[in-house]
């Protein structure tokens, strides 16, 4: 079984775990109805899932592991209702975003009950006792995080900063993308039992994972296919993000060329020659491939770790050939 199809597989599993944690109908029907339309458009699900196989792999498991897994799904889904209200984005998982359909206020309100729900599921999940407060850290860990990454490329968009360096942007991603993910996994090798050694492995494995999955979304936004992609392909030139491909052309580029980059960014353009313009400019300093390449390394580092430090299992294949995907995935 590939990976696509272990995905397609596992995530009704999650869906039907989320179920029993957020009701579908309850009142008011200015929250749940619009949760519930946001979470149906599907999603790949693999934060859960990566929590379920890093417990696996170090050799234990526990009644209540979907549900601790399940809180980092719904955490997950409750930041994207609100970054498409702070990106001004339109469409999410190839429908509107629902600030859109509904209204800022609503979709505001959505997002939070996604969040009040998230401890709902670590209610439910009866982490055992001398197991509960080294949890709660991981999580508030991992929610922070994601906090502070928004924070800082927030603030690129709102300070016009366009001075930036490698170290920044993966400053940014780790929080941002790589928090989350680095948490469902170190949460799963927790509560499996794993050695303080193999928590810390697959901890630094779901960062890598994430800093990965973020630089090949990067990379789809500019070159993916729009049916596979499921978002608005160039988005990021439109919404003037300080990707690795746009601060790698920025540091190879002339000045007359920076200035012309910085500028059409700035401008949130919707001219798709323009936009055009800009991809030339990423592909004449090879910026993709360069990307490419950077989360490559990344990810090979992490994965020679791993496979070091566990031992063989089916689960353990399984995050090796999930970081493969994340990394060649084309949605």
């Amino acid at each position: 079984m590939n990976i696509l199809e272990l995905l397609t597989l596992r995530a009704p599993e999650i869906d039907k775990i989320m179920e029993e944690i957020i009701p579908r109908n309850a009142e008011p029907k200015t929250i749940y109805p619009l949760i519930w339309e946001f979470l149906d458009r599907g999603g790949k699900r693999f934060r859960p899932l990566l929590t379920l196989l890093c417990c696996r792999a170090v050799g234990s498991e526990y009644e209540g592991i979907k549900k601790a897994a399940a809180a980092f799904e719904i955490f997950h889904n409750f930041t994207l209702v609100h970054d498409d209200i702070e990106d001004n984005s339109l469409k999410r998982r190839g429908k509107p975003c629902i600030h859109i359909t509904n209204g800022i206020p609503l979709a505001i309100n959505a997002g939070d009950g996604l969040f009040v729900y998230v401890w709902k599921a670590v209610e439910e999940a009866n982490i055992p006792k001398d197991k509960l407060q080294r949890s709660i850290h991981i999580y508030n860990k991992a929610f922070k995080g994601v906090l502070d990454g928004q924070g800082w490329e927030i603030g690129w968009f709102t300070y016009n900063k366009w001075d930036l360096t490698e170290e920044d942007y993966l400053m940014m991603v780790k929080g941002k993308t790589g928090a989350l993910i680095a948490g469902a996994c170190e949460l799963g090798a927790y509560l499996g039992d794993g050695t303080e050694k193999q928590i810390e492995v697959l901890r630094d494995f779901g960062l890598a994972v994430g800093i990965a999955f973020q630089i090949q979304d990067d990379i789809l936004d500019i070159v993916g296919d729009n049916k596979k992609f499921q978002k608005i392909i160039k988005g990021d030139i439109t919404e003037g993000k300080r990707t690795l491909i746009v601060i790698n052309t920025l540091e190879k580029c002339t000045p007359e060329e920076r200035d012309f980059l910085t500028k059409t960014l700035d401008s949130h353009t919707e001219d798709e020659e323009l936009k055009n313009k800009v991809v030339e400019l990423f592909e004449k300093y090879d910026s993709i491939n360069y990307s490419k390449e950077f989360a490559k390394n990344i990810i090979n580092k992490e994965k020679e770790k791993l496979n070091k430090e566990l031992k063989d299992s089916e689960a353990k294949e399984k995050l090796l050939s999930m970081a493969d995907f994340f990394i060649n995935r084309e949605f």
